[in-house]
């Protein structure tokens, strides 16, 4: 077995084999069985490649070290995670963030100029926004984020209870009861987002809204739902003031705060850029604010930047790469062809991989590598390579096609309108792992999001099923899917797939076919589909706890050992993202209809969790939790959690530790039952109710403070 290097993001550096690094292959085409390829059914996803600062990634090295592997398909899918913007639980910095550069469309937070109320003021009279647009991308979502700041900041200046704000994921399974999107003590502003809600949804959205309405106040917390464009009227009729339809800032305004007013001369004064800008929406806007930045770090003229970035925003759908896809595919420049294909999956690569990968397409393609009989005549892959940028279309220093972020584009381009290629697409993306072993971390990295790219325009199904496969191991096979692996090789490849999903899972149009399958996979799927899902899980779960943990809680009744481990490492991980109060109020639902092995898997994961515990818990989100566990858990088990939290407790200043044991106590309800629970499992052993068998000092005295506020609740002393 190889070892493997860590780098400080846990993705795996993987050495040189000596094996080449393309595997000999048959000729044969490998295509899914009973299958046909996905249709385009689907929109586009942010695919920007992931940019890991402050190390080489390109670095190959030998000096092999002993790693963790637990942690390496947790660390991938976070590196995307960083990088990803304005989803799920709102981080107050990058909050603020936005509020320094957003540009406000009219109406929205300052007075209307037709004196109709704005969009903040309903919010924070009604408590509910329902918000739209006449394009599906018109910028709803950073608008969203922008209120509940607003929401937040006033809170503060209030005094009152601070504001999170907080989307959440829109399931098949959502039906609006307050229980399932509020949280008791979690004062927040959720953000609903129903863009690509069908039918029924709406319906869905109108038949909960009013039940949901009634409950903000006392869960003191906020709530905006975006609305499908065009569906304006019918909402305005049912639910009349809260209806606001978003509009569009100027986008030379937009433009000016990414990139800076002053960096931009002259651009205002070209009224032909001014138009061309104004067709776009802000999204499209900070798109092109990217380019424009990079031009003018390249000391371009500010109006020749903006001028080339608005072109370059539609390349992939322009006649340009027609053009020269035709005149290569008349001149039978299958090479050509390849090598672009490549260099746009594999982005930032060496030549060395790219031509490779290029070599593997050729094959699935059914076509004989150049020069293969004669290895000393053939060229060079930089020399290969080459032909790419002497036709501009790659900067041969850095790996990367031109203009910047269009390799996306080129990948879906093929998919769309070159049909005959994508059973052989596809099944070249599924061996790609297995055929280039030595990828390093950001070749690894931009293979899973160039898959979620091309997904944008295939079709969920596409990445679920590219997932799937990276994601198989022999163990797997050869059992029937009852076992899996955690070998380095098999972790590695999973890794891959961890990535993928975690993006898709979390992509607004893709979203909720990837979630549907992974909470199917959760219930029904084989040892490895189920490892797959619950270190997906740990990559989205630090902003989206509720969908991840109800896919978690079914994970953990798995009789499979390697599944349950990954379980405890998505609690221990949700742990530090979190706090040990939220984990702990999403964790309530794990008790409904539990099974031992899931109370068993709660059990070691809270007691992990509360272990490194250092500060006093939020007495509402404990309460609410240990008034579940001591009413529903088996004696052992509630043993588990109890001796850690007590331990917890014994590291407090002991003016501190009362806060603590008070949760405790008040889980009891002061029901002699009860209270009897939990003085079962705070004993130092089973039989013994003598603290003098503790073998820590403060422990005994925690223990002793439990059983003494124990008594006095207890209604049998009372009595007495």
């Amino acid at each position: 077995m190889h070892a493997y290097d860590i780098d400080a993001f846990g993705m795996l550096d993987t050495p040189d084999f000596a094996q080449p690094l393309l595997e000999p292959s048959s000729d044969e085409e490998i295509v899914p069985q009973g299958e046909e390829p996905p249709r385009s059914t689907e929109n586009s996803v942010d695919g920007d490649r992931n940019k890991v600062a402050g190390r080489d990634v390109n670095e190959i090295t030998n000096n092999f070290i002993g790693f963790d592997s637990e942690e390496i398909a947790q660390q991938i899918a976070r590196a995307r995670q960083k990088q990803r913007a304005g989803r799920g639980i709102q981080d107050p910095e990058a909050l603020q963030r936005l509020a320094s550069k957003y540009v406000a469309p009219d109406g929205l937070l300052g007075e209307s100029s037709d004196d109709d109320r704005t969009a903040f003021r309903i919010l924070q009279d009604r408590r509910v926004l329902l918000l739209c647009a006449s394009e599906r991308d018109g910028g709803q979502l950073a608008a969203a984020c922008r209120l509940g700041h607003e929401l937040s900041s006033s809170a503060r200046i209030d005094g009152s209870s601070r504001l999170i704000v907080r989307e959440e994921l829109v399931d098949p399974s959502l039906s609006l009861k307050p229980e399932e999107l509020l949280v008791d003590n979690e004062p927040a502003t959720v953000i609903l987002d129903f863009r690509d809600a069908d039918d029924e949804d709406l319906r869905i959205v109108q038949r909960g809204l009013v039940e949901l309405s009634t409950q903000l106040l006392r869960y003191e917390s906020y709530l905006i739902v975006i609305l499908p464009p065009g569906q304006r009227s019918r909402f305005e009729d049912r639910f009349p003031g809260r209806v606001h339809e978003l509009g569009k800032p100027l986008s030379i305004d937009v433009l000016e705060s990414h990139v800076g007013a002053g960096e931009l001369t002259g651009v205002r004064h070209d009224q032909d850029l001014l138009e061309k800008l104004e067709d776009l929406w802000p999204p499209a806007v900070s798109r092109v604010a990217e380019l424009v930045r990079e031009r003018l770090a390249q000391d371009w003229d500010s109006v020749d930047a903006v001028r080339t970035a608005l072109e370059d925003e539609t390349v992939g759908q322009s006649d340009k790469l027609r053009a020269v896809i035709q005149e290569k595919q008349q001149a039978e420049d299958s090479e050509w062809l390849s090598l672009l294909l490549s260099a746009a999956v594999l982005e930032g690569s060496s030549p060395q991989h790219i031509a490779a990968a290029s070599d593997a397409l050729l094959r699935h393609n059914r076509i004989d590598v150049p020069g293969e009989p004669a290895p000393i005549l053939r060229p060079s892959p930089y020399a290969r390579l080459r032909r790419l940028a002497d036709d501009e279309w790659l900067d041969l220093s850095h790996g990367t096609l031109r203009p910047s972020g269009v390799g996306g584009e080129v990948l879906r381009h093929f998919w769309r309108e070159h049909p005959d290629l994508r059973t052989p697409l596809w099944s070249w993306l599924r061996d790609l792992p297995d055929k280039l072993r030595a990828l390093d971390q950001e070749a690894l990295e931009q293979l899973a999001d160039r898959a979620a790219d091309l997904a944008g325009e295939a079709g969920a199904k596409l990445a679920v099923d590219l997932a799937a496969e990276w994601a198989k191991t022999k163990a797997g096979r050869e059992s029937g899917g009852r076992r899996t692996s955690t070998a380095t090789v098999d972790t590695s490849r999973r890794s891959i797939a961890v990535r993928l999903l975690t993006t898709a899972a979390t992509d607004s149009t893709l979203g909720r076919r990837v979630r549907s399958r992974l909470w199917r996979w959760s219930r029904e799927g084989d040892a490895d589909q189920k490892l797959l899902t619950a270190e997906v899980c740990a990559g989205i779960g630090a902003a989206f706890p509720r969908n991840a943990l109800t896919r978690l809680k079914h994970l953990a009744n798995s009789d499979n050992q390697d599944v349950r481990d990954a379980v405890l490492r998505a609690l221990r991980q949700l742990g530090d993202d979190l706090g040990v109060a939220r984990l702990l109020r999403y964790l309530a639902e794990w008790f409904d209809h539990a099974r031992p092995g899931r109370l068993a898997i709660l059990a070691k994961g809270v007691s992990d969790v509360v272990a490194a515990q250092r500060t006093v818990v939020e007495a509402g989100a404990a309460t609410l939790f240990w008034r579940r566990a001591v009413t529903t858990m088996p004696p052992d088990d509630l043993r588990v959690m109890v001796s850690s939290w007590l331990h917890a407790t014994a590291q407090l200043a002991p003016d501190d530790r009362g806060s603590m044991v008070e949760p405790l106590v008040q889980a009891t309800g002061g029901t002699s039952r009860y209270i009897a629970h939990v003085q079962y499992a705070s004993k130092p052993e089973p039989v013994s109710l003598d603290v003098d068998r503790f073998s820590d000092d403060a422990v005994a005295a925690v223990t002793q403070q439990l059983w003494i506020r124990l008594d006095e609740i207890d209604p049998v002393w009372a009595e007495e």
